[in-house]
């Protein structure tokens, strides 16, 4: 009980996913721990302890700034960083770095959407030969007949057509969101089952950016893709995840629906991003008065002990500053990792619990 008389979360962090109501589980990201060493003896301690889901068919976000450690998450579960600690599972087996073979089908599996659609594209390869190998490898699909129909269909699905006008062209001859669309194309070539979309829309212009996003959703549904959404943008998260993870400072803070979780906002830091969204006045609309995203603080950047958030944080204590917070279960779906829940969210904290998990 808090003293305000508002009682506070159960100390369980575990909480049922609402993404997993769209299929089954597909991977499983458990305790992932990346850390960098940066010379005479200081590390980087990029990922902590990061847990989640991703289910089939089912959007999940994972929201944070840049610097917060998105894109390493991203980077482990494709396998192109090995983990310090921690494992991944992809359709209940654990993923094995040592076995070649069997490492190869899972990054078959798992695709990586990177978030500059013209570095990720080799310059001097056509469309054409961008979509073609991996048909090749992944599909076994050698006849030129079969590999022509592919790669056309390839396109016609992230709806560049007509395929015959895009396949024998550059990426330099392409715009943004056309190059984009290609490397969309070139990840469902390998038909996977987990699409890991780093920053998807971010480099785009702006105008086009809805339609990229309704695309993907559009892949998702149609493939039945487990998609993790990484982005620093927490108000296209609401529109287009079920699950929002944020993520400061290499750990999750705060997690649940997206609905709930960008309108009543229960950690500091996630209050934050959506008080800095381009329309606060529609998201985010039941922010506590007083709140810290009413009183931000100057960003000093993540604090060495404690809350790595305590330094920005209007209401950090001293138990901020000396324990750092586990992840609170908040209701049967929701959790954040806060020491003063009570006073940053009481009204997310008064509503109904519901029963167990």
């Amino acid at each position: 009980m808090s003293s305000n008389g508002i009682p506070g979360p159960p100390p369980d962090g575990d909480v049922a996913s609402v993404a997993a109501e769209r299929g089954p589980l597909a991977m499983e990201a458990i305790s992932l721990g990346k850390d960098f060493r940066l010379g005479r003896g200081a590390i980087l301690h990029a990922v902590r302890d990061v847990s989640f889901n991703l289910y089939r068919g089912a959007a999940t976000a994972l929201v944070g700034e840049s610097g917060s450690g998105k894109s390493t998450v991203a980077r482990l579960l494709a396998g192109q960083e090995r983990l310090t600690s921690g494992s991944v599972r992809l359709d209940g087996q654990p993923v094995d770095v040592s076995r070649s073979r069997a490492f190869r089908q899972y990054k078959s599996k798992v695709q990586l959407v990177f978030q500059d659609p013209f570095s990720s594209l080799n310059p001097v390869h056509t469309v054409s030969y961008h979509l073609e190998r991996p048909v090749k490898l992944r599909q076994d699909k050698h006849s030129r007949q079969e590999v022509s129909q592919e790669t056309a269909a390839l396109l016609e699905q992230v709806r560049l057509t007509p395929p015959g006008q895009f396949l024998p062209k550059f990426p330099h001859e392409l715009s943004g969101g056309q190059r984009q669309r290609v490397s969309f194309a070139r990840a469902l070539a390998a038909r996977p089952e987990v699409l890991l979309a780093d920053e998807p829309v971010s480099m785009l212009d702006v105008s086009i950016r809805l339609e990229m996003l309704s695309l993907l959703d559009d892949l998702r549904r149609r493939f039945r893709l487990a998609l993790l959404y990484i982005t620093h943008d927490i108000a296209s998260a609401r529109y287009f995840a079920d699950e929002v993870l944020v993520m400061y400072a290499g750990q999750i803070v705060e997690r649940g629906p997206a609905e709930e979780v960008t309108q009543h906002p229960a950690h500091p830091y996630t209050q934050l991003l959506v008080a800095s969204a381009p329309d606060p006045d529609n998201l985010g609309s039941g922010l506590h008065a007083g709140s810290g995203a009413e009183r931000r603080a100057e960003n000093t950047g993540p604090a060495a002990t404690g809350c790595p958030f305590s330094t920005r944080c209007p209401l950090a204590d001293d138990r901020c500053r000396r324990d750092n917070p586990a992840l609170q279960r908040v209701s049967a779906t929701r959790a954040a990792a806060c020491w003063r829940l009570d006073a940053a969210a009481p009204d997310v904290l008064a509503e109904p619990q519901g029963g167990g998990l």
